[in-house]
């Protein structure tokens, strides 16, 4: 069996990535930039580039408290090498924490008006991704400044716009006011950007692993093994003895 890639290849001893060869790249391109590549098969323009940078940044960090970080310094605590940390940070991502990205890319990316979108969520009880969050309650200022950089660049369109009337519809249809959140905004600047809503998880894994990087690298460094729960951190509800 053949595997057929349009990504890369070897050809006179050099590797060529979307057709640029790899040395180019070390030479004249930014990390932003060969993702952008590797990823869409062309460079960005200068607005893409610092779109795409802002995107990056945003979810590169936020606290301990995330599971993405915490599990990994947890299993960093107990002996094991960077790479196993990191690849349990990322196991420790999904639907509720880092996922929603995708799911909001592929409803704002769908032929479904806000108003079929909410109804069917709320009709199935389902939760409807990129809205509401457990710290900002009133707004997400991650949210705000990316927007702020898209209106900024252009990026400001379609896909903002449906994220918006989705924010207004839910809130009409469900008497709640669900802040869009940063997973919301970042779902809709890919979308304007042209990325397919499948890619929407590996744009949260792009961003935060430095992140989940350092969290694992202070706990190898500052702390003692290992990470264990305190008695008083339980409550057992099992069979009465």
């Amino acid at each position: 069996m053949k595997w057929k890639t349009a990504i890369s290849t070897h050809k006179n001893g050099e590797l060529y990535i979307r057709g640029e060869a790899l040395t180019k790249l070390i030479e004249k391109r930014s990390f932003a930039e060969a993702i952008f590549l590797v990823l869409k098969g062309t460079f960005p323009n200068k607005r893409e580039k610092e779109m795409f940078d802002a995107i990056l940044v945003a979810p590169i960090e936020h606290g301990v408290e995330a599971p993405s970080a915490f599990v990994a310094r947890t299993v960093a605590s107990v002996g094991n090498p960077m790479n196993v940390a990191l690849a349990a940070g990322f196991l420790a991502t999904g639907d509720w924490h880092g996922g929603a990205i995708e799911q909001a890319a592929k409803m704002f990316q769908s032929d479904k008006t806000p108003a079929e979108i909410v109804s069917g969520a709320l009709a199935k009880k389902e939760r409807v991704s990129g809205f509401g969050h457990k710290i900002y309650k009133e707004a997400d200022p991650r949210a705000a400044a990316i927007f702020a950089k898209a209106k900024k660049l252009k990026f400001y369109g379609k896909y903002a716009g449906r994220a918006i009337a989705i924010q207004k519809e839910l809130e009409k249809q469900s008497g709640k006011k669900l802040p869009l959140n940063i997973d919301a905004a970042i779902a809709a600047v890919i979308s304007e950007l042209g990325f397919d809503w499948r890619l929407g998880k590996a744009f949260f894994a792009l961003g935060r692993l430095p992140g989940i990087i350092a969290h694992a690298h202070e706990e190898m460094v500052n702390e003692k093994p290992y990470r264990r729960f305190e008695e008083g951190d339980v409550e057992y509800v099992g069979k009465p003895i």
